[in-house]
Order: structure tokens, then sequence, then C-alpha cells
């Protein structure tokens, strides 16, 4: 791993911890406001665009930050947002709590490897399924439980697979048990399942 990329992981792990102690977060429930994941979305590029007009996006993942379970509405309080440039090896992070961007950080040269266009989402207009009604899908689909300790609630992300160039949204939860995460990939743009597998908790095993 090189110098670049530690420091990369460990600002992540900062912004993680920052939400995790942050006091008021705990008190002050009635300034909490949760997005959803279009929703971060748009807020972090908002702001990606004044780092660079040419910022699109990488991935996007809701943050286990909260005390009790959340994320059944299909919103979350904390959210990290990553962007770039395509054909360039520069990244740039966005953090946001309670529906505002609380840290962004730029890495320049992050990466030996330039990330080609097909890695990004570079039309957001692309995504058009959000995650309050994928995650009612994926529970009409499966069996999906919040979960109560780690990872508490339910989780969303997106990405993109560069191969089949198809925008995927994340919804994660748990077996009944809670012993088993369950992901539930959805194309973005028609909201079809795209996958479904269950990775053991503590051995990482996969089952699809």
């Amino acid at each position: 791993m090189n110098n670049k990329l530690s420091i990369f992981l460990l600002i992540i792990f900062y912004l993680f911890l920052t939400g995790c102690t942050d006091p008021k977060d705990l008190q002050d429930t009635k300034s909490t406001s949760k997005l959803t994941l279009k929703q971060a979305i748009e807020l972090a590029y908002s702001d990606a665009v004044l780092w660079n007009k040419q910022a699109k996006l990488i991935d996007a993942t809701s943050i286990d930050n909260d005390d009790k379970q959340t994320g059944g509405d299909g919103r979350r309080r904390y959210w990290n947002i990553t962007f770039g440039i395509p054909n360039t090896n520069d990244l740039y992070l966005v953090n946001i709590h309670d529906g505002k961007i609380n840290e962004h950080v730029s890495f320049p040269n992050e990466g030996e490897e330039l990330r080609p266009k097909a890695y990004f989402i570079t039309n957001l207009s692309e995504i058009k399924y959000d995650t309050p009604e994928l995650l009612k899908k994926a529970k009409s689909l499966t069996n999906l439980y919040p979960g109560d300790v780690f990872a508490k609630g339910y989780n969303f992300g997106i990405t993109k697979d560069p191969k089949k160039n198809i925008i995927l949204v994340k919804i994660i939860g748990w077996d009944k048990e809670r012993k088993k995460m369950k992901y539930l990939l959805f194309n973005g743009e028609t909201g079809e399942l795209h996958n479904e597998f269950e990775k053991n908790q503590y051995k990482g095993e996969e089952k699809h």
C-alpha cells in the first residue's frame, strides 16, 4: 500500500470517527436531517464542482454512525461521497452529517493508475431510482432485516460496473439471525434487481 493511499484511508477513518464522537449528534435530535442517496449525492456534487468543474461521481455510501436503528425510510444522516476526474487519479471526498457538508478533502494523484471515464457515473440524471423505493422493493423480494449492533438499520450505496456500464444502487440489511449481511444490487436506471448475495459478518464468506 503506497503512502498516499494510506493517508486517504486514515482520513476516511477520521471522518467516520468524527461522526461517532460528536455529542451534539446524540443530543440534538431535532436538528438532524436524513437524506436519501440521491439527495446526498446532489448535495455533495454541488461542493465537488467547486473543487473541479469536471468532477464526476465514483461512489457513495451511508455511514454507520447512529446509536439507534435507522434507514427504514431509505434515508440516512451520515454519508461519504467520492468524486474524481476522468482520466486522472485525483480524488475528492465529501462527508455529510445531518443534511450538511461536514468535511471535504482532496487527494491529488491518488493511486498509480489513471481512472478511465467508464469508472465514473458521469450523468447523475441516469440515477432514476432512489433508496426509499428500492428499499421497499428489496423487502418485497427477500426477508431483509435492520442491523441491531453492527451496521445498524439499513445501509445504502452506489457504484458503477465499468465492464457492463451499469449503475448499481446497493441496499444492505441482514438475515433474520443478524449473522449475515444481505446485499441487493439494483440497476439505478431501470430499477431492476441485478444481483443478490449474503456475506458472513465474521468470516467474509459470500453466498449468492
